[in-house]
């Protein structure tokens, strides 16, 4: 069987952040946190704040500005790819391996200014995933926050464009694509306990507060804290040297 590896990702910079690392640290979940230097939705974490995040968590890049990359020129995305990578390292310290694109939003020739940054690989927004066929487009399981079931029926086409049919009919089976978040978060675990793969949960933690799910969010960690003991649990950036060393 293949190995069963446990990731989550946070998106963002929100300052709300520093709470939630606190949640994973208590539950000793692997994370990485996504962090532009100036999100110009929301207010995000100064210098201090990323640091000490930073102290106990992996830490990746996602642009500058928190910008769609798709709606800027080329100079003006590669700008923010390549600043928002060097803002971080100047204040974390240490080499940023991990980016996110912002919004989910990325083609070709995004993908190649995220190469040529000197990023080893990059997430993406895509759900149902349980396989890695392409560090620059890792995709995810689930995110912490719910959805209409039509926007989840989307979300599984990824599962067939990765050749994921297990994880995709298990889905169907089990009707996850009608339950709640938290629902299909402890059930795809419990697959891909069973069958191997990644299991990736990703969120924002500004989200997390508007819409009242930490005692949710608690009750996912306590469940991957009893259920993934026999699993591997990486970071973001160590999931993406493995799969690099497969390419």
């Amino acid at each position: 069987m293949e190995e069963a590896i446990i990731t989550t990702s946070w998106d963002d910079g929100h300052p709300l952040d520093l709470k939630l690392a606190e949640l994973l640290r208590r539950y000793d979940i692997p994370a990485t946190f996504y962090i532009p230097i100036d999100n110009v939705e929301r207010v995000c974490m100064g210098a201090g704040e990323i640091r000490e995040v930073g102290a106990s968590f992996d830490i990746g890049a996602h642009t500058y500005h928190h910008r769609n990359l798709r709606r800027l020129s080329s100079e003006e995305a590669e700008r923010e790819i390549v600043e928002g990578k060097k803002g971080l390292e100047e204040i974390i310290g240490r080499e940023m391996k991990a980016f996110c694109y912002p919004m989910g939003n990325f083609n070709d020739v995004i993908i190649d200014m995220v190469k040529r940054a000197g990023f080893i690989g990059a997430r993406t927004t895509k759900l149902f995933t349980s396989k890695v066929k392409d560090p620059y487009e890792i995709g995810t399981t689930i995110t912490a926050r719910d959805y209409r079931s039509t926007f989840y029926a989307r979300q599984s086409r990824h599962s067939l464009k990765s050749r994921d049919y297990g994880l995709f009919f298990f889905t169907l089976k089990k009707r996850l694509l009608l339950r709640c978040w938290e629902r299909i978060a402890i059930e795809t675990l419990k697959y891909v306990m069973k069958n191997g793969g990644v299991w990736h949960l990703y969120g924002h933690s500004w989200e997390i507060e508007e819409n009242d799910d930490w005692e949710r969010l608690t009750s996912v960690l306590i469940e991957i804290k009893e259920l993934a003991q026999g699993a591997r649990k990486v970071s973001n950036s160590e999931l993406m040297e493995r799969c690099a060393g497969k390419v």
